[in-house]
Parts: structure tokens; C-alpha cells; sequence
């Protein structure tokens, strides 16, 4: 009787009711849970529907007369409109699900067409990003966090609404999303174009945000690599970001408080914190990892002494 049924005409089309009104069940998808928390355009069967005529809908597919969704249905809607962060979360778990299954050049070539698709629409700041653009993440647990979100941040950092919900290891091998590191950070902080956005985050120019960015290298400094770590003197060494009695000095220009002869020239720039932090400890060793001065040197006092 199911073939007599579907035998009766192959030309008229088969109604059926989905998420986009009554379509022929050629133009409707079967939508599988994966698909739910981002397909928003595409004319789907409801769960209702689904649930509630297996048998037909088991036939319908059977005859290929309803389609399962592709990648390439992915990518067009993708293409129609910017996703929130949730979805974007929710796609990006798919892909995740996907790289697990194809080969390694098909995975390849679909995540730069699904990246360069997707566009995320992002709260805060209030913006669009296409993620083909994205090249960098912070840390995904906040307990790891050291990198302040509410400074500078390069704009290929991937939005940390949606990292969050991935691990490092996920985000590295999935989309090839590198870790921001420290030293990429400090060279975005003293990029002209960057610093001189705001003087709030200029380390040049603002003693407390010069203090926050120290404290943030204080943090990290027992992790970093050798490498890491001449980086960083190499970035910070010839710019004035050390709060001092004077101001904000170029390191190897300012002094500990328990340099030599200090009594003897009360006017040179000691290090002192806008939070009257008391530098010892990570901070002392960063600071003279940097070049900041334990002792007054014999040419100072010499030219002092003319």
C-alpha cells in the first residue's frame, strides 16, 4: 500500500508542514540536534512533526524526498546573517564534531569556507567580526586569565564570549587559533596607533595603566620561556613605562629606592608605584630584568659633580 501510495503521482508535490510554513517535502531538512542552536533560515521538520509521523517521515527520507542538512546548507546560512554569540558557540561545537570525521585536506579546505562565512555579532564591545579574521584567544578559564580584557587588544583577538566554552587545545587544533601571549600583547599596548587611542591605556603616559601592565608581567613571569621573556625586555626596555618620583621613565633611567647614594641625589627618578605598592620580590626581579638600576653609576656622579 506505501508504494501504490507514493506511485500515484511523481509529479504533484508532496505538502508538509515546517519551520517555514507549508513547503513541498523537497524543499524541507530533517534537523539533527547538532544543527538546532544556529539553523534558524532553513525550512526544517519540527520535532512535533517529527515525533508525532515517523513512519511517513521514515519513508519521505527513505524516497529522498526530504534532505538531510549539508555543509554547504551550513555555509548558506551562514552567509545570510550574523550569528550571536550563542549560536556561534553552537556552530562552532558542530565543526568540532565534523573535524573529527573528515580527512585531514576536505577539514582543511571546509574550515576556511565556514570560518570566512561566519560572522559573529558580538555584545560587548557592541560589533560584527568575521572569524576568518581571527588569529589569536586568551585563555579560556577565568582563573587563568592574566591578560586584562578591558585594555587594548589586538582586533584578531577571537572574542572571549565564545572561546571560553573551548579549551586551548580545542581552539589550537580545530580553527589553528593561537594563545595570545604576553609579548604579543605588550607590542599591540606600545603600537603608536594604538597607544595613542587612549591615554587611559598609554603606558607612556599613564602610571596606573603603566603599574596594571607590570603587575600583569609580575604574574606571568614565572611561566614565561627564555625566549618569552627576552621578548618582553626587548619591547619594554627602550620605552618609558616605569612610574617613577619623576614620572614615566625608559627602565635603565630609573632606580630602586635602596640604590646606593641615593641620599646624595634626591632628585633622581625612583620607582614608585601610584598604589604605593611596595616593589620587592617579582616585581623587583622583572623591574631589573628590564634594566631599572640597583646603583648610581660612577658617570652620573661625575657629571653631577661638576
Amino acid at each position: 500500500m506505501e508504494t501504490a501510495f507514493f506511485a500515484c503521482s511523481t509529479t504533484r508535490p508532496f505538502p508538509i508542514i515546517t519551520s517555514g510554513g507549508v513547503r513541498n517535502a523537497s524543499e524541507a531538512y530533517i534537523l539533527h540536534l547538532e544543527f538546532s542552536g544556529f539553523i534558524k533560515r532553513l525550512p526544517v521538520i519540527s520535532v512535533d512533526i517529527f515525533d508525532g509521523a515517523r513512519t511517513m517521515v521514515a519513508a519521505l527520507r527513505l524516497r529522498g524526498m526530504i534532505k538531510n542538512i549539508t555543509f554547504e546548507d551550513v555555509l548558506d546560512e551562514l552567509r545570510s546573517r550574523p550569528l550571536s554569540e550563542t549560536e556561534t558557540v553552537k556552530c562552532l561545537k558542530w565543526w568540532i564534531g565534523v573535524t573529527k570525521e573528515g580527512n585531514y585536506r576536505k577539514v582543511s579546505r571546509q574550515r576556511s569556507q565556514l570560518l570566512h562565512a561566519l560572522v559573529v555579532s558580538v555584545t560587548v564591545p557592541s560589533r560584527t567580526m568575521r572569524l576568518s579574521y581571527g588569529q589569536t584567544f586568551l585563555k579560556s578559564r577565568t582563573s587563568e586569565a592574566i591578560i586584562p580584557t578591558n585594555g587594548p587588544l589586538p582586533s584578531t583577538l577571537v572574542p572571549t564570549s565564545i572561546t571560553c566554552s573551548f579549551d586551548r587545545d580545542t581552539l589550537t587544533s580545530a580553527f589553528l587559533w593561537k594563545q595570545l601571549s604576553i609579548v604579543d600583547w605588550l607590542r599591540h599596548l606600545i603600537d603608536p596607533k594604538v597607544a595613542g587611542a587612549n591615554s587611559e591605556f598609554d603606558v607612556t603616559n599613564s602610571v596606573f595603566w603603566a603599574e596594571r601592565v607590570l603587575s600583569v608581567l609580575v604574574q606571568a613571569w614565572p611561566s614565561l620561556t627564555k625566549t618569552d621573556e627576552n621578548g618582553v625586555i626587548a619591547t619594554l626596555s627602550p620605552t618609558p613605562c616605569i612610574p617613577t618620583s619623576t614620572g614615566l621613565e625608559v627602565p635603565n633611567q630609573a632606580y630602586f629606592s635602596n640604590a646606593n647614594l641615593l641620599n646624595l641625589f634626591r632628585d633622581l627618578p625612583i620607582v614608585t608605584m601610584p598604589s604605593g605598592a611596595i616593589v620587592e620580590g617579582t616585581m623587583e626581579l622583572v623591574l631589573q630584568s628590564l634594566g631599572v638600576r640597583k646603583h648610581v653609576e660612577l658617570q652620573v656622579i661625575f657629571d653631577r659633580s661638576v
